[in-house]
């Protein structure tokens, strides 16, 4: 979300007031039409590069060790990973607190690097470590300014520094201690202070964190980070680069020490924490990387444009890997569909293009079947409904019982309109072949033309059955509001009996 987007929308005028306060002058005396207005008119201090290093800074060597170790897990580790750079409240306090978790598990287990050299850097840097929190059980500023550089030189990255650091017993804090929600809470309004945090509040009144677009550009340009983390190992998966001789010469290049013995996984690990995307793709010379003609096919697999400077090309490719989303969908999980309904709606308008980015589909074919896949899983698990089990060819895509009647529908995925003309000869089949009285017919589609809505009308006076016409986004948006009232009692399917396009915001439960 842009800076000005937020504005109107944090989530009390004490967090106003609060992220007004690094920038706005006499922001305690503003009503909040001007407190308003003077927070967009002072946005670009917010992301003034300047203004970002030095804050970040400040953060670093904060006199609360909280809020130095918290700044950076909750902006660098957890939002700038996640899609629009935001995540609600709740679930960054959970993110930070399963980050941490798993930081003190991983410091439990026995890492052994198989390059001496790179043993050699841990146990050196370990030592200091030691050195540095022997005095006064806490680390100066100077002596943490001396860490950083050092952890930079030996090529450590903040992972292993913290995991060095919870094999001593002080992080997340003393005696491996996780930070209470409290103390993130309250880190979390010290970035707002810093004006790097803001806060929004939903519709539904979910209160977010989020890093508006123009500081999570400044953030990514100070941290040099081009990609997201999930996008990167997508990239790095890709088969022009996805062998070992390719990683093994990047990966010496950039002076990080080598494990000769990794396997394909560890190298991939290797290359995301350690070079940025643009130099595993152009090198650190016009004669490294992938040559030109490489990276000109791999945009058109992309479908991106495939011509220009061989900067330009990566800049796509590496554009277009940031911009898959950070899906929690698992390949493992128990019910595949949960992904299928999270992009319903590009299923039911087929947009191939994206289905293919976020790994939903491979083939073109695909997407009719995981649209009805969709569906299902909404009527199953979000409406309370099961469908009945169809056999045989000759049928609609789902029917659900309905009393001592049947509803039937079918999906539709289409790039344009549904046009329901061109499709009432086969409902009329599915409808005069039905074992019971249908009560209403459902048709769910992208959108559907104007002369649809006539249509529909014309069937049920002709035939005393109703074609009731319903857009994806329309039922994703009854299923995720329906779901959310914790309901046991199953969606009423009577909002369904009606002819022609069906008004969710009329529906009753």
């Amino acid at each position: 979300m842009k800076f000005t987007e937020i504005v109107d929308n944090f989530p009390t005028q004490q967090d106003k007031k609060r992220i007004a306060s690094p920038y706005v002058i006499d922001y305690r005396n503003l009503n909040d039409d001007q407190l308003s207005g003077a927070i967009i008119k002072t946005a670009p201090q917010y992301y003034n590069e300047e203004n970002v290093r030095k804050t970040l800074t400040d953060l670093i060597f904060h006199p609360d060790r909280n809020i130095r170790i918290l700044h950076q897990i909750i902006l660098k580790t957890i939002l700038l990973n996640k899609d629009d750079f935001m995540l609600p409240q709740q679930e960054t306090d959970q993110a930070v607190i399963d980050y941490e978790q798993e930081i003190v598990k991983l410091s439990n287990e026995e890492i052994e690097y198989k390059s001496k050299e790179k043993n050699n850097n841990i146990d050196l840097f370990k030592f200091i470590l030691e050195a540095a929190w022997e005095r006064n059980d806490d680390i100066s500023p100077d002596e943490k300014n001396l860490i950083e550089k050092l952890k930079n030189k030996l090529n450590i990255t903040e992972k292993e520094y913290q995991i060095l650091e919870a094999q001593l017993a002080y992080f997340p804090k003393k005696k491996n201690e996780i930070h209470l929600r409290d103390e993130i809470k309250k880190c979390r309004q010290e970035l707002q202070s810093e004006g790097l945090l803001l806060s929004f509040r939903s519709n539904d009144k979910i209160d977010y964190d989020v890093i508006p677009e123009e500081i999570g550009k400044t953030l990514r340009v100070i941290w040099g980070i081009e990609i997201k983390y999930h996008g990167y190992f997508e990239l790095v998966q890709y088969k022009s680069i996805r062998n070992k001789n390719f990683y093994h010469k990047t990966i010496e290049q950039a002076g990080v020490y080598l494990d000769k013995y990794a396997n394909m996984e560890d190298l991939q690990e290797t290359i995301v924490n350690h070079i940025r995307p643009s130099i595993l793709l152009g090198g650190y010379s016009p004669r490294d990387g992938l040559d030109s003609s490489d990276l000109s096919k791999w945009c058109k697999e992309l479908s991106l444009v495939s011509s220009g400077q061989k900067s330009e090309l990566i800049s796509r490719i590496v554009d277009y890997y940031d911009q898959i989303k950070d899906s929690p969908i698992s390949d493992n999980l128990e019910d595949p569909r949960v992904k299928y309904y999270e992009y319903f709606c590009e299923l039911a308008s087929r947009n191939l293009t994206e289905l293919r980015k976020q790994n939903v589909i491979k083939k073109d074919l695909e997407c009719e079947h995981y649209f009805e896949q969709g569906t299902y899983y909404i009527f199953e698990q979000k409406l309370g409904h099961r469908p009945l089990q169809l056999t045989g060819t000759e049928h609609p895509d789902g029917i659900l019982s309905y009393k001592d009647k049947l509803i039937l529908w079918d999906n539709k995925s289409k790039e344009t309109s549904v046009n329901l003309k061109d499709h009432i000869k086969q409902f009329d089949r599915y409808i005069t072949s039905s074992s019971k009285p249908v009560a209403t017919f459902l048709v769910i589609g992208p959108s559907f033309t104007e002369e649809s809505v006539k249509e529909a009308r014309m069937y049920q006076i002709k035939n005393d059955v109703q074609i009731a016409l319903l857009t994806a986004s329309d039922l994703i948006n009854l299923a995720n509001n329906f779901s959310k009232k914790n309901d046991e009692d199953p969606f009423p399917l009577a909002n369904f009996i009606q002819s022609g396009l069906i008004d969710t915001n009329s529906t009753v439960y």
